[in-house]
């Protein structure tokens, strides 16, 4: 009995010692449980058809599809903010490292934290035709979407299609698993 009860008065001196030493190493503030909001850069695109290029200045070249074609940031994408040369950010887009006009862009920072309200507010893109064409890109220069097999993927009236974005006259879509894109003649938003 005299063993069990000695047991019992160590196990209680270690679990003081050991909760009083791990309560010391706490900070002392008094805001321990305050939530810390970490601070991310990002630059936005401002205008339309703005050009990417690999270097600091208007001289240089810029990013292209293979097929030689510029391609564009659409209006009010984001791009992660990696620093600033001149008259130019350096930002990283599509797997690139580029730099983007300060004239047509503006830099941003948003918190790691999201307030809950926006988080639930979720945008369709109604088709407002009659067998509306989606495409590729956000032009009329761009092929129509089609299926694997290569059929043409007609949609319609009253079809509802995840909004992703806008870019020129285009409403960007997220459709069956797919980005696509629908001319905003055809089409509006709604919550």
């Amino acid at each position: 009995m005299k063993r069990f009860i000695k047991a019992l008065v160590m196990t209680g001196l270690f679990l003081t010692v050991f909760s009083s030493l791990a309560y010391s190493k706490a900070p002392l503030s008094t805001n321990n449980y305050a939530v810390q909001q970490e601070q991310k850069k990002f630059v936005v695109v401002n205008g339309v058809n703005v050009r990417l290029r690999f270097e600091p200045n208007t001289n240089a070249s810029w990013l292209c599809y293979d097929n030689g074609k510029p391609r564009y940031a659409p209006k009010g994408t984001k791009l992660t903010y990696l620093g600033e040369k001149g008259d130019f950010y350096y930002v990283q887009y599509a797997g690139y490292k580029l730099y983007i006009s300060k004239q047509y862009s503006k830099l941003t920072t948003e918190s790691n934290t999201a307030p809950a309200a926006k988080e639930s507010k979720k945008f369709f893109v109604v088709v407002n035709g009659t067998n509306v064409r989606l495409r590729t890109g956000p032009g009329t220069n761009y092929k129509y979407f089609t299926w694997d097999d290569g059929s043409p993927c007609y949609l319609p009236k009253g079809t509802y299609l995840d909004y992703l974005g806008e870019a020129n006259d285009f409403y960007k879509c997220s459709y069956k698993g797919k980005t696509v894109y629908i001319s905003k003649k055809y089409s509006y938003v709604t919550k």
